[in-house]
């Protein structure tokens, strides 16, 4: 059964404020902000946050975003900059904390790295940034705690029309469709996209361990807030998880589950470059063996 995150939606008196977005079971506070109003958002904004510079989706439902971090106190600053300095985005995603104690650095910076990672491995994403924002100051004890922030940020931007993945297709007869039924790719587009084949990756862990990428006896730790869990990576390249090696990271993330999941976008290890998605590793190798 999915779970539902209630939102409470915030909408301004005045056409130039911000749309502003809060989790019931959250404490992080996210704005809206259109880009012909960035430069009137109110100074509750001079804050420490993360923000996403997010582009107009284009007729296969793809867009590009950008990824940022702000200082204490810049945070409006910071999206004032970028409306000089770039010119792609037509809104903005900022996200602070509904606290009276806001983000420290070390804190949006792991929250700008993990955005960056989540977008990275999006199938309709295409970001913006030229390399992968790092911090490594967080201590990993904090890092666990800061992982709640993700979901209410993911499900603000399926709120506001930036899917991560396509909708699943459903079978309709065409004399059923009326007119106010039409896909999204009819508005605007006389044919519908083609169906996209997804890429098997032939990469495994025993490649990544091969390389180098990941360590015998790593630990792998589990990004999703709903089901937290801790397993270890084997001499012989597999997950070992409450005793049980698993050849694959999605069978052991199907153990801590119980149905199926990605075990490539589930698990995550500690490198030396901090916290890494299995998924974002392989990407990395894939790339290497590409060029």
């Amino acid at each position: 059964m999915e779970v539902q995150t209630p939102y409470r939606v915030t909408i301004p008196h005045s056409l130039n404020g911000p749309l502003e977005i809060c989790a019931d079971n959250s404490v992080v506070r996210m704005a809206v902000v259109e880009r012909a109003c960035a430069a009137r958002l109110p100074d509750i904004w001079d804050t420490t946050g993360v923000y996403l510079l997010l582009d107009h989706l284009d007729a296969a439902g793809k867009w590009g975003a950008y990824v940022g971090k702000a200082a204490p106190g810049t945070l409006r600053k910071r999206l004032g900059n970028h409306l000089r300095a770039r010119d792609h985005w037509y809104r903005a995603l900022l996200i602070r904390r509904d606290t009276e104690s806001p983000f420290h650095t070390s804190q949006v910076g792991w929250l700008e790295g993990r955005l960056y990672d989540i977008l990275a491995e999006a199938e309709l994403v295409r970001l913006r940034n030229g390399n992968r924002p790092q911090d490594h100051t967080m201590h990993a004890d904090d890092q666990a705690s800061m992982l709640g922030y993700l979901p209410p940020i993911v499900g603000a931007l399926h709120l506001i029309g930036h899917n991560l993945t396509p909708p699943v297709a459903t079978r309709r007869s065409p004399r059923s469709r009326t007119a106010g039924s039409l896909p999204p790719y009819a508005l605007g587009t006389p044919e519908r996209p083609a169906r996209r084949t997804k890429k098997h990756s032939e990469v495994s862990l025993a490649d990544l361990m091969e390389q180098g990428m990941i360590q015998p006896g790593a630990e792998l730790v589990s990004v999703s807030r709903l089901h937290p869990a801790k397993a270890k990576l084997t001499a012989d390249a597999r997950i070992e998880y409450e005793g049980i090696a698993y050849s694959k990271p999605s069978s052991a993330g199907h153990a801590v589950t119980g149905y199926s999941v990605n075990g490539w976008t589930f698990w995550e290890v500690e490198t030396p470059r901090g916290p890494r998605l299995l998924s974002a590793l392989r990407q990395e190798l894939e790339r290497r063996l590409a060029s």
